[in-house]
Formats: structure tokens, sequence, C-alpha cells
């Protein structure tokens, strides 16, 4: 009896020594603060437009989202792509230990960023004090414009220094400096303000909150990034002179195509508020917005899946073992799918009650427009990476073709229909668009790869139970080897 206990015992404490040395593995732990941080940026991003929507009034808040949607689209042109063209090119430079290059990237990278932010900040502060003044959000909008101008400036920089960390293998960093914190310090100003007695703000504090957190945020990130590089400079070996490394030409040639992809896809996918916000006021734009905000939690799904599903095409795609991608990627698919539908399933059967429960009694008539941007998000969810495989397997021109058709027409479409129908067919273009880019892309996936990675529930079912009866017999293997040593 007691050997019994002692063997149980010592399986425990085995199995919790192997669990301690899974977590200190630099992918897994990676992983898991790729993932937490995600989590926690996508839960405060909800919760931070949930608590301004109870001290914002229903027009101000409308003219926050613009803001917000501004700032994002700011965000992606100011970067000029450099987000992504970092990681690839200092991780070049580190595997083949040139640091002073990775050293010089890094500071011509920020520097560039530095001019983007700058230009696309007071770019649109001018363009909303003159020409857009008017025309996007009215008054409101105009008398925020610098806020928003610093708000763009500030993502900016926050986006390339993230990447910068990540680039040079700091995960942890990346994903505290890409959100995380800024997101914290929201939760935390607005906490204190309400513990306060400040149950009402304008717009115009609102936005200088958001600034300050943004920037506290940016200042830290660039301490830290500083050091970072100062230590990598001191510990460079002998390398060629650095007038022979990268230059800021080489370093556009490749982000200015990526920029224009991302600026495609946020037109596709994000443009409707902009597009309301011209034909309707500030309040019809909350409405929609509130509804957007609540496509946070099924949109967590589909960076959970996007997140598992790069590890697995980067591990299989160099030696051309499409069919394991496939057989993977339909079981991440499949789990990252499953409780989307039933979260979505409850925003489109109870929407009403959702967004009365979690924005008030003022958004309770956008639950048609909730139901249908669920449905587009789990649309998005069956179809699976497609986006993805094409990037990073080579064929990235084709998603930005696919992108940029899609984006076009759906943007017309949406204009036209928007002032007739208003923001329930609006909605309803949006998702036919997103149903079209992801259908072309599964299409092109499937006749340029040969795969097909998308929720198939059979196809779960028969690949966990594979999964499952293989575990089982590596167990069975484990066991008479140990009884033959005994």
């Amino acid at each position: 009896m007691r050997s019994k206990r002692s063997s149980s015992t010592r399986h425990k404490l085995e199995r919790f020594h192997d669990l301690r040395k899974l977590t200190r593995n630099r992918t897994v732990n990676g992983g898991l603060w790729i993932f937490a941080g995600r989590a926690f940026f996508a839960g405060s991003a909800l919760l931070i437009n949930i608590l301004l929507s109870r001290v914002l009034n229903t027009a101000a808040f409308g003219a926050y989202l613009m803001a917000f949607n501004i700032a994002f689209f700011g965000g992606v042109v100011g970067t000029l792509g450099l987000n992504q063209s970092i990681i690839r090119f200092l991780a070049e430079q580190r595997e083949k230990g040139k640091q002073a290059w990775a050293r010089k990237t890094a500071l011509l990278s920020l520097k560039i960023a530095m001019l983007g932010a700058a230009g696309t900040g007071i770019l649109y502060t001018f363009l909303q004090l003159t020409l857009l003044r008017g025309v996007l959000g009215s008054e409101i909008m105009a008398s925020a414009a610098l806020w928003t101008g610093l708000w763009i400036m500030l993502t900016v920089l926050q986006n390339v220094m993230a990447e910068t960390f990540r680039g040079h293998g700091d995960v942890r960093q990346a994903t505290l400096f890409s959100g995380v914190l800024s997101n914290f310090l929201m939760l935390a100003g607005l906490g204190l303000l309400m513990w306060l007695g400040r149950s009402s703000l304008s717009l115009e504090h609102a936005l200088i909150l958001v600034t300050v957190c943004m920037g506290i945020s940016c200042f830290v990130a660039g301490w830290r990034l500083l050091k970072l590089l100062q230590g990598g400079f001191r510990n460079q070996t002998n390398e060629p002179a650095a007038d022979h490394g990268p230059n800021a030409r080489r370093l556009l040639a490749v982000s200015l195509p990526m920029m224009a992809s991302n600026v495609a896809l946020f037109m596709l996918t994000s443009s409707d508020i902009w597009i309301l916000g011209v034909f309707y006021d500030e309040s019809e734009v909350a409405i929609y917005g509130a509804a957007v905000r609540l496509m946070a939690v099924l949109n967590f799904f589909v960076v959970l899946m996007n997140t598992l599903m790069t590890s697995i095409i980067s591990k299989y795609f160099g030696s051309g073992q499409f069919p394991s991608i496939q057989n993977a990627g339909r079981i991440i698919v499949g789990i990252s799918t499953l409780p989307a539908i039933v979260i979505g399933m409850v925003f489109m059967l109870m929407g009403e009650q959702v967004l009365q429960l979690a924005f008030g009694s003022a958004y309770g008539s956008g639950h048609a427009i909730l139901a249908v941007l669920s449905l587009g998000q789990l649309i998005n969810l069956f179809a699976g990476p497609s986006g993805l495989l094409l990037t990073l397997t080579g064929h990235e021109r084709a998603m930005l073709r696919i992108t940029l058709i899609t984006s076009v027409v759906t943007v017309i479409a949406a204009v036209t229909v928007v002032h007739a129908w208003g923001p329930f067919a609006l909605a309803v273009v949006m998702v036919c668009g997103l149903l079209a880019q992801n259908g072309w892309m599964w299409v092109e996936v499937r006749r340029r790869l040969g795969i097909s990675v998308h929720f198939h529930p059979v196809d779960l079912i028969r690949q966990l139970m594979r999964l499952a009866g293989r575990n089982k017999n590596m167990e069975q293997q484990v066991r008479l080897k140990g009884a033959s040593y005994k």
C-alpha cells in the first residue's frame, strides 16, 4: 500500500518537474507571455470602453470611438510598415552575430518612425481643423484634433518600440509595451477618477487621459529600449564597418508594401466607423461603435488562432510538410472556434440585453448590428488563418491583391448604402466584404498550397481521437519499458 502511494507521489513530482521545465522553455514561456498579454489587452480594451460609455455622454462617446479609429489608422500609416519589417531585419542580423548592424537598424527604424509619427499626427491635426471640419464628427472632433494628433504619434512610437523588443527576442517587454501597460494605466486612471466622484468626463479630458497613459508607456519603453541597445553595442564583436549595414532605403523597400497591405485591411475591417461618422451624428456612431467594441471578445479567438498557427507554419513550412500544417491547423481552428460560437450565439440571441448591461440602456438599439457583426467574426474564424498562410509562405502579393480589391469594392458599396439604408445596411456590407475576402483567400490557399485549414467539426473529432490514441500508445510503451527495466 505504501509502495503504491510512494510511486503515485513520485509520479506527481515528476509531472510537476516536467511542467516547470516546460514553462522555463524559452519558446513556451514566450508563447504564454503573448497569450496572457493579448488576453489582458482584449479584456482591458473592452472594459475601458465600457467605463468610458458610462462617464461620457452618447455624442462624446461616439466622437471618442472615431478618435480611436483615426489614431489606429494613423498608427498603421505612420509606422510605414516598420513594426513588421524590423522583426525580420533584427532576427536575421542577430542570427549572423552582427550586433552593431542590429543596433544601427533599430536606431534607424526609430528615427524613421519618429518622422512618420510627427508627419502623420501634424497632417491629421491640420486636416481636421481645415478640410475635415464639419465633415467628420463636426465641431466635437475639431475641438479634440490636437489630442487625437498626439494619440496618433504615441501609437506609432509604441508600435515600433514594442516590435523592436520582439525583434531582439525580448517577448516580455514586447508584450508589456504593445498596449498592456498603457491600458493598465488607463484603467487605473478611470478607476481613480470614478472613486474620486467624477461621474462624467468631457471628450477632451478622456483624450488627455489616453495621451498621458500612452506617453508614460512610451517613455518607459524608450528608456528600456535604449538600455537594451546600449548593452548590445558594448557586447558587440569585431564586425565590418557599420556603413555597409542596412539603410533607410532598404528598410522602406520592405516596409512600405506591408504598410499598403495593412491600410487595405484597415479599410476592409474598420472604415465603417468613418463612413458612419460622415453621414450620421455622433450618437449613431456611439451605438454602432458599442457593437464593434464587443467584437473584441470574438476577435480574441482570431488572435489566438493566428498566434498558434504562426508557430505551426514556421515549424512545418520549411520542410514542405503541408499535410501536417493542415492537420494541426484544423485542430487549432476548431479549438479556437468552438467557444467563439457559444459567445457569438449569445450576442445574436441576447444582443439587446448584453449591450444594455455593458454600455447602458441607450445602446440596446444596436442589437441587430451586433448580431450581424458577430456573424462576420464567426465567418472569419470558420475560414481559418488563410491570410496568415499566404503571408508566411511567400504569397504576400496574392494576399495584398485580394485585400486591395475586396476593400475597394466594400468601401464603395458601404458609402452607397449607408446614406439610404442606415447603420444596419453598413454592417451587412462590411460582413459581405469580409466573407468575400476570406472565401477568396481560402481558394488561393487551396490552389497554391494544396491544403484547406478551416473549421471542420468532423475532422476535428477525428484528429483529436487520433491524437488521443497516439498518446495512449506512447504511455503504454513507456510503462512496458519501465517494467522491463525493473
